[in-house]
């Protein structure tokens, strides 16, 4: 939101799924929010909202969705208002069915939905590639994730000790005991190795105790959730960003990483490899403890004659908040020229 009030004025409405409260209006960094429930336990919801997108749709000039189940929400008030639609899609789910659910996995064929805006933009050309399955022809393009960070750069540490840090849900899809036994690999190969997981999540207990079956527990650290502020710091403390999850999109944590001057070792299972490279990434193909162990201390000496920042300017300078506002610029302009079937002069 904050890139694309660079160049245009901004009015978010966030439909609230299977909510009954009362519409509420609310501001966020200065932008209007009105907020509206849909819950099909009460018919009412659901024709109330849709009023009120209406009534909004007809005061703009461009409608932008966020996520995939907007699409299907919106698209009925879409559909009597008829405005400029541009969409934004982050979600695995439309990548990989398979990784969500079953169920989805059946209902999948909803992403066809996908057609009726005019332009749709993936967070990466992983992404961008799957969705242009289901938009319309030549419609689909990149935009990526803001990743903001003007903090100082502070230095890596050259103590011997390798610090590691993981950001996110301790979940099956980010393979926590995967990245133990990484540890552990590491720990017997001689390393001073301490490993920090930022996050909660169902499997914390489950990793906690697993960390003390392999005799790592002193090494291994879950501190839980933590308030996104302080994200910034913590990868501050580590010498690396270490996470080897199944499949991700972006993976914003490992941009978080590079902009705080922290390279990035993960497997190799997702569209982050637009921006995660040999020059500030090892990403391992086939991931075993022994093969992540092995990219981990590839990744040490790589980058250990790095100055400082030559990890992190790219990445702020690429994924600043302007330069992406620039990039929905563009794409909104297209939607208008789509929308009109001329060129229209902004």
């Amino acid at each position: 939101m904050k890139a694309v009030l660079h160049h245009h004025e901004v009015k978010v409405i966030h439909i609230r799924l299977h909510s009954t409260d009362r519409i509420a209006l609310d501001h966020y960094d200065g932008v209007e929010v009105v907020r509206l429930p849909i819950s099909l336990q009460r018919p009412w919801t659901v024709i109330g909202t849709l009023a009120r997108v209406i009534r909004e749709l007809r005061a703009s000039e461009m409608l932008h969705t966020m996520a995939f189940s907007t699409v299907l929400v919106i698209a009925p008030a879409w559909i009597l208002t008829r405005r400029p639609w541009v969409h934004t899609e982050h979600w695995s789910g439309v990548l990989n069915p398979a990784s969500v659910s079953r169920r989805w996995e059946r209902f999948a064929w909803f992403r066809h939905a996908l057609a009726l805006p005019h332009r749709v933009t993936g967070v990466t050309r992983q992404l961008a590639g799957r969705l242009q399955e289901f938009a319309r022809t030549d419609s689909t393009s990149v935009v990526p994730c803001v990743v903001e960070n003007d903090r100082d750069i502070v230095p890596r540490h050259s103590d011997g000790t390798l610090r590691l840090i993981a950001i996110g849900r301790v979940a099956e899809g980010k393979r926590p005991l995967l990245a133990l036994d990484t540890i552990k690999v590491l720990a017997d190969k001689g390393e001073d190795v301490h490993f920090e997981w930022v996050g909660g999540g169902p499997m914390k207990d489950e990793a906690c105790a697993y960390a003390m079956q392999l005799g790592i527990e002193e090494r291994v650290r879950f501190v839980g959730p933590v308030h996104p502020s302080t994200v910034l710091q913590r990868l501050e403390g580590a010498d690396m960003f270490f996470l080897p999850s199944r499949q991700e999109n972006f993976f914003t944590a490992a941009a978080e990483a590079l902009s705080a001057d922290r390279p990035v070792v993960a497997a190799a299972a997702g569209g982050y490899d637009d921006y995660c490279t040999p020059d500030n990434s090892v990403l391992v193909e086939d991931a075993t403890p022994e093969t992540l162990a092995d990219a981990i201390l590839l990744a040490r000496g790589r980058f250990a004659s790095y100055s400082p920042g030559q990890l992190a300017e790219p990445i702020r300078s690429r994924f600043s908040s302007p330069a992406v506002g620039s990039l929905f610029d563009s794409v909104y302009g297209a939607a208008l020229r789509d929308f009109h079937g001329r060129t229209v002069n902004q």
